[in-house]
């Protein structure tokens, strides 16, 4: 700074010093009235938005969270019906199943009874086959040991009363 004010009078360094120190205040003056002015108003418009951004998201996120709450009890709400229906779904299968078990069952009594019946009437029809068969068989053989033919009907009763006596004793 000495070099600045060799062989300046003090009077001299007196006047540059309060011209510089009034050119400042008139810079700080200016600087305040034309820069600061706006930009300490745009920084508070950028302080407002960004706060104002900032309690949007948050607000939003409140929402998410909501909307994610109701989600959740909506997924559990479609397990529950999605349970319910399998559920549902089984006992309708075990009562098909029992259905076509109790069917199958009155189907194959049907058809025993049936079998039974037949198997019955083919027996009596075997019976009488072999009834007329024993008969025949014995019409011959007396006719052969008496070497002579007796009347068919009387033999026929002879025999069938004797049949009808062997299978009496049988049955005792």
């Amino acid at each position: 700074m000495e070099a600045l004010t060799q062989g300046l009078q003090p009077r001299d360094i007196i006047a540059l010093l309060l011209t510089n120190i009034l050119a400042f205040l008139l810079f700080v003056f200016l600087l305040k009235k034309y820069a600061w002015g706006p930009l300490l108003a745009m920084l508070d418009a950028r302080r407002e938005k960004i706060k104002s951004d900032f309690d949007a998201a948050a607000k939003e996120l409140e929402d998410a969270q909501k909307l994610r709450a109701q989600f959740d009890a909506k997924m559990a709400e479609i397990r529950n019906i999605e349970r319910e229906k399998i559920q549902e779904a089984v006992k309708r299968g075990e009562a098909i199943a029992s259905t076509l078990e109790e069917k199958a069952r009155e189907k194959s009594g049907q058809f025993l009874a049936k079998a039974e019946s037949e198997i019955e009437r083919e027996v009596r029809a075997a019976r009488l086959d072999l009834r007329k068969q024993t008969v025949d068989m014995a019409i011959l053989a007396a006719e052969k040991i008496i070497k002579e033919k007796l009347d068919d009907q009387k033999h026929r009763q002879l025999i069938e009363e004797f049949i009808t006596r062997l299978g009496e004793t049988r049955a005792q």
